[in-house]
């Protein structure tokens, strides 16, 4: 079993959960939610409810701050061929691959077109964190 834990977010944090079919599932912190994995599926424990969502149907999953002012560019990545791709992100923003024991495997910086492309093909089969910017989201290379 895995466990994905967060403490220590503002007010308004929240933890969106996109699926496959485009759904979005909000949770906000304050519901001290907990993210486990049982077989094919991510279960979801909250305060308030637990569901649980197979895996197969999850697209990725972030921590948001919740902030939703119109001047945010939002850099919601696209998955091809073993890269993510962000646009919207300010030129330098720093975006990190990270291993799950934490080490930093990738470090690049999104470029004057507000672009960063994260290659993942020469990499380990395996679970990474990604964090560009406001986002952050936990992907699997296969």
């Amino acid at each position: 079993m895995l466990l994905f834990a967060t403490v220590s977010y503002a007010d308004n944090a929240q933890i969106v959960i996109k699926q496959k079919s485009g759904s979005e599932t909000v949770l906000e912190l304050s519901t001290h939610p907990v993210i486990t994995f049982s077989g094919e599926d991510m279960v979801v424990t909250t305060d308030l409810t637990t569901f649980s969502i197979p895996l197969d149907f999850i697209d990725y999953y972030v921590v948001s701050d919740g902030t939703t002012a119109i001047e945010q560019l939002t850099a919601e990545p696209q998955f091809s061929d073993g890269r993510i791709t962000f646009n919207g992100l300010a030129a330098g923003t720093p975006v990190y691959v990270y291993s799950v024991d934490g080490r930093l495997v990738t470090k690049m910086t999104a470029d004057q077109t507000s672009r960063a492309v994260v290659s993942l093909q020469d990499l380990p089969k395996g679970v990474y964190i990604v964090s560009a910017g406001n986002n952050k989201m936990k992907v699997m290379n296969k």
